[in-house]
């Protein structure tokens, strides 16, 4: 049986991804857990504490389910890797209705500007991913495998992972996942 704390977590990482942190209050978040004020209290010291902590879950659960699966897959070419990661982003869309999105998307686009606390580990998070691409781009340039259009590792890094949470932003707003598929022939082309 899961303890109190993890049940508080849960139930706000669902919410965070549905509703966004600011449309998430802190009676959603007990309703859902079946945790009383009390016990949220004795485990958090606000919503922005344990913000912070979902959010750190949130990057530990996308590195074992997506990024090491993907980036991180020594038996797939670097090509097929950074592939792999939108491939597997492209599946979790698909398995929600392309109604969830990136949930470290949403809530970089609404937190940014309104929590340096929170903002600070979600940029932390995207620059992890970049450094992860940008390390398959250099060893696939390496053993030409990818050409880059004559771009470097580096400059090519974020905007493959601007072209992932761009696919992923208009899949939702769309709800149909050809922005997301139409990124990952974009994807080929930039890796050459």
């Amino acid at each position: 049986m899961a303890s109190n704390k993890d049940r508080i977590m849960e139930a706000a990482m669902d919410l965070f991804h549905d509703h966004g942190f600011q449309g998430t209050g802190l009676e959603d978040i007990l309703t859902s857990s079946g945790v009383c004020k009390s016990n949220f209290y004795y485990h958090f010291k606000s919503k922005e504490e344990l913000g912070l902590k979902v959010i750190e879950r949130k990057v530990q659960e996308m590195r074992q389910s997506v990024m090491e699966p993907s980036l991180g897959n020594a038996q797939l070419s670097p090509k097929q890797r950074v592939l792999a990661l939108f491939e597997r982003m492209l599946a979790f869309c698909e398995e929600h209705e392309c109604r969830r999105g990136c949930f470290f998307g949403n809530l970089a686009l609404e937190l940014s500007d309104s929590s340096e606390e929170l903002r600070k580990p979600l940029s932390r998070f995207f620059r992890e991913l970049e450094a992860e691409v940008e390390s398959c781009l250099q060893e696939g340039k390496r053993q030409g495998e990818l050409l880059l259009q004559g771009l470097t590792p580096v400059e090519l890094a974020t905007p493959i992972v601007s072209l992932l949470q761009g696919g992923m932003l208009l899949t939702k707003t769309h709800k149909d996942t050809r922005a997301l598929r139409d990124s990952i022939k974009v994807l080929t082309v930039c890796m050459g």
